[in-house]
């Protein structure tokens, strides 16, 4: 307890002599009560946590102390914490506890990443000695003979000899990743993802139905009575070509990505002068000084240089095309607008003033050009009946990651599979990761492997062993696998993403393979999938001010910005690893395959996404998120579908005289569906 007299302050109950006392009065480096600092600190995390209990205020504002942060900055990482997580947690002392202790390791990881990379070389010191010459810290498994070390031919021979075809140990790699080099982290160091998970077994509330979207729709009795499998009920169509995904990965030019760029912005504007009747003499150039409201167009932009920091409102900035503004950027000034939300890369129109060539002051924010859904002739719609004879179209969507952090039992793909070949869907939807690049076993190698069954690729065996093994057991099914950039058997390591290799993967007939992004049709249903977490990385860079027009609900806002911008994957540039845990590499050049085919909407856009599962019509679109199967330490959620023949849009559409031959009827998909969102 610090006791203040005047310019002198005493250490109430501190043992020691006179003169320790002194030099600790009059030191500089002596803590002292900073009240309106304390007072401030909790003012802000008011502000952002809410009132919480004083004991859970102390660890908040000694979090800001130690890492030296903001109050919003802290609020960002207690999100990011919650969805990592994958469940709701409460704003008390043992969570807070465990949210300090996770924030400690993930600043450590930082820390030894930041000095690897800035670590220049050092003379060495005296080595030190071991009872093996021939490996000093163990650091090739025994790899090597314990003789002294010897150079030439035969030593290569021997060591080659020696050495097995083997995966290393599990105690060995473990060893590894916990320091057992002197320059490795201390013996308190735990692997990243390590946090002691939920048993598949005891699971809360599994089967648990967390959200319905038309209720009203009754699920049929699985399997259906009679049920003769997906070959005369489904019928596959691509609406992209496939072919043009196997580019070549890693070759991106930069002149190449810069023309996409400015393609898109110019597509953006031609779309709007056709949607909203502009004249071409109200667009104007935005870095020129226009002291009149004209109509300008260009792509959200944003100056923020640090990774660790979010966009904010002044960080924004509005980029031209080479044709329409020499590709020049401007500050955006939003004070008029009583409520906008954007992100980087978003094509926008604004009705503006720029009065100094130096600031764009936006008066009002055009609306995006308006797309319409996929339609069939009557026809068309009269077979997807009799195809469905027997009963509704059932599908299941699930995504990756399928595993824990602390195994690689795939446990919940195995329930899945179960409830699958019990029911019998007509399609199954499968998203990646399967073999997560991510996982702290795949990192490490620690796993076994089954030398008699070694085809020489590794990953590709494990893949066979707890994929394939699963997927062979759907024979009534339609599978449909669509690859991650995470995937470690995906030979495309970049976005938009070539289909997987069905021989090296060895998957029976029924499972169809996709490229990620794709669009495809079953029957008359039209149907968009990507496994990039858009959802979650748009939330980390979305800049908004909820007003009139903002939509407030934050699925419904994030899933309206692919769909207007007929994108599945609008954001630019793509978060980096610091922000989001990983990295999507996207191939710039390639990225207008990501558009969605003659921009017309599909009736059902399936976004898997860390936020929480959730389903909801977007613009007319069936948005599903059906969450991931498993977080890093507990098991996830899935989503089922049913949808109802098109019987009713017959009866209503029943046009005599017949109609024109170009005529087609919508298919209304968010009438006829059925969604759940299910716990594993």
């Amino acid at each position: 307890m610090w006791v203040c007299c005047k310019k002198k302050r005493v250490c109430a109950g501190r043992q020691g002599s006179f003169l320790d006392s002194f030099k600790l009065a009059n030191s500089t480096k002596l803590p002292t009560l900073r009240t309106p600092s304390t007072y401030r600190h909790h003012e802000h995390l008011a502000e952002k946590f809410g009132e919480l209990p004083d004991e859970v205020m102390v660890e908040l504002q000694n979090m800001l102390r130690i890492y030296n942060i903001d109050a919003e900055e802290l609020f960002f990482k207690w999100e990011e914490y919650c969805l990592k997580m994958g469940e709701d947690i409460k704003l008390n002392l043992k969570n807070i506890t465990a949210f300090k202790d996770d924030a400690r390791d993930q600043f450590e990881i930082e820390m030894r990443v930041k000095s690897k990379s800035a670590q220049a070389p050092a003379a060495r010191g005296p080595q030190r000695t071991a009872k093996n010459a021939g490996d000093v810290f163990n650091m090739l498994d025994g790899l090597t003979p314990a003789t002294p070390r010897s150079s030439g031919p035969s030593a290569a021979k021997r060591k080659f000899e020696k050495a097995g075809y083997e995966t290393p140990l599990a105690e060995r790699t473990s060893k590894l990743a916990v320091g057992s080099s002197p320059v490795g982290p201390g013996p308190g160091f735990r692997t990243p993802g390590a946090v002691a998970s939920i048993p598949f077994h005891s699971r809360p509330d599994p089967g648990k139905v967390m959200e319905v979207y038309n209720p009203s729709i009754e699920i049929p009795q699985l399997p259906l009575p009679d049920y003769p499998g997906y070959q005369s009920r489904v019928q596959f169509a691509a609406l992209i070509n496939p072919h043009k995904f196997q580019y070549k990965p890693m070759y991106q030019k930069l002149t190449m990505g810069s023309q996409v760029l400015d393609d898109r912005i110019e597509e953006y504007a031609a779309a709007i002068q056709d949607e909203h009747n502009i004249p071409n003499d109200l667009f104007c150039n935005p870095c020129s000084k226009l002291p009149e409201e004209v109509v300008v167009v260009g792509r959200i932009a944003t100056d923020v240089m640090d990774s660790q920091k979010r966009s904010n409102e002044a960080s924004l900035l509005l980029e031209a095309s080479r044709g329409g503004g020499n590709g020049g950027r401007v500050r955006l000034d939003l004070s008029a607008l009583k409520g906008y939300a954007f992100y980087p890369g978003m094509s926008v129109a604004f009705k503006a003033i720029n009065p100094t060539g130096d600031k764009l002051i936006v008066k009002s924010v055009l609306d995006p050009p308006t797309y319409y859904g996929a339609g069939s002739k009557p026809e068309e719609m009269e077979e997807e009946l009799r195809k469905l004879a027997a009963g509704n179209f059932n599908v299941f969507i699930a995504a990756g990651p399928y595993t824990t952090d602390d195994n690689l039992d795939f446990e919940g793909l195995t329930e899945l599979v179960d409830k699958i070949v019990a029911t019998e869907p007509d399609v199954v939807f499968l998203s990646g990761p399967f073999i997560d690049t991510e996982h702290p076993k795949v990192k490490l190698g620690d796993f076994p492997v089954d030398m008699n069954n070694f085809s020489g690729y590794v990953l590709e065996d494990l893949f066979k062993e707890k994929i394939t093994s699963q997927l062979n057991r759907i024979t009534k099914s339609m599978v449909l696998l669509v690859p991650s950039t995470r995937d470690a058997v995906s030979k495309h390591v970049s976005f938009p993403q070539d289909r997987f290799q069905r021989k090296l993967l060895g998957l029976q007939a029924n499972v169809q393979l996709l490229t990620n992004p794709c669009m495809i049709a079953l029957n008359e249903i039209q149907f968009g999938i990507s496994s990039a977490d858009i959802l979650f990385h748009l939330n980390m860079q979305e800049v908004k001010a909820t007003g009139k027009g903002i939509e407030t609900n934050t699925f419904h806002r994030l899933a309206s910005y692919v769909i207007s911008s007929s994108h599945f994957y609008p954001l630019f540039p793509a978060p980096e690893a610091s922000q989001v845990g990983y990295t999507t590499p996207i191939d710039l050049q390639w990225m207008r395959l990501c558009d969605f085919p003659r921009n017309i909407k599909p009736d059902v856009l399936i976004l898997p996404s860390k936020l929480p599962g959730t389903v909801k019509v977007v613009n007319g679109v069936v948005t599903i998120n059906p969450g991931f199967m498993s977080t890093t330490r507990a098991s996830g959620t899935y989503a089922f579908m049913t949808i109802e023949p098109p019987t009713k849009i017959l009866e209503e559409e029943n046009v005599v005289p017949p109609p024109d031959p170009d005529f087609t009827l919508k298919h209304r998909i968010y009438n006829r569906a059925r969604v759940e969102i299910r716990r594993i």
